[in-house]
């Protein structure tokens, strides 16, 4: 079995039944029953649980009155991507915007999160994260194009 990082080995000590049941029924017989859940696996989990924490946190904090640091940065990463977006997708860049949003905040922290003594990058864990990014991407922009073209 693999060296765990600690989170791994918290979560695979609370979830290994269920998830290995899950994988089996899904005809996926995982290397490790006894530690199904990867490296890479808990670390994306964790950015993700950090990416809808920092959003409630900047949601709850909105206001047009008032506006935040925070509010400030977001507002500011948002109009550069909308910006791009428009530059060079073109005038139906607006549909793509919120997915682009997401896609750069994760890949951002989950990046960032590799410098932090304990944790590990899931997208430098395994070639799968980025894999699965990609794939999503090809998926999502073509069937926007779909949508629209019909």
């Amino acid at each position: 079995m693999p060296e765990q990082l600690w989170i791994t080995e918290i979560l695979n000590r609370a979830l290994a039944r269920p998830v290995d049941v899950l994988l089996r029924a899904l005809h996926v017989a995982p290397h490790y029953p006894q530690a199904p859940i990867s490296n890479a696996v808990a670390m994306q989990l964790l950015v993700f649980l950090l990416l809808v924490v920092v959003f409630a946190i900047v949601r709850s904090l909105l206001s047009v009155d008032r506006p935040g640091a925070l509010q400030h940065i977001f507002e500011g990463v948002h109009g550069f991507i909308t910006h791009q977006s428009e530059e060079i997708i073109g005038h139906h860049s607006s549909a793509y915007t919120p997915y682009l949003a997401a896609l750069g905040y994760y890949i951002l922290v989950s990046n960032l999160i590799g410098l932090i003594p304990g944790f590990e990058s899931p997208t430098a864990a395994s070639p799968s994260v980025p894999l699965g990014c990609a794939i999503l991407s090809f998926f999502y922009y073509h069937a926007q194009g779909f949508k629209h073209s019909g």
